[in-house]
């Protein structure tokens, strides 16, 4: 696992900015190209991201939490950690709703409002973990 830290972290970072980079210009392209087909790619990817994510931040925490008292390592291990389960259980819930229905309807805001929770704190979660995986902290 120790050889594929760095890997992971570039992984992990890239994904982050194409997330962020892609919500951001999404309502841009809407009239040039088919969105949700990026979406979906993007989806992939970001599905194997967490996975990644949800192992390397349970890695971390579990090598900071045998420290006595709260430490700045075992904060961040833990905010890291736990910031990347939820966003993994927001995410798959959506996109295994969309997976199952095919496609959000217009007036469904609960699901809109999920998808850009996600996709604003993906990127944060994933990047800061890439970033410091990458680092080698």
């Amino acid at each position: 696992m120790e050889a594929l830290r760095k890997p992971v972290g570039a992984y992990l970072v890239l994904v982050a900015i194409a997330v962020a980079v892609f919500f951001i210009i999404n309502p841009l392209l809407a009239d040039e190209i088919e969105v949700q087909d990026v979406w979906n790619v993007l989806d992939i990817l970001m599905v194997i991201a967490l996975a990644l994510g949800i192992v390397y931040a349970y890695l971390g925490k579990r090598a900071v939490d045998a420290e006595d008292g709260v430490t700045r390592s075992y904060l961040e291990a833990n905010v890291i950690f736990f910031a990347v389960a939820a966003v993994s259980v927001l995410f798959l819930h959506n996109w295994f709703s969309l997976l199952a229905d095919g496609s959000i309807e217009a007036g469904n805001h609960q699901a809109w409002v999920i998808w850009a929770f996600v996709d604003t704190a993906l990127p944060l979660s994933l990047g800061v973990l890439g970033c410091r995986l990458w680092r080698g902290s």
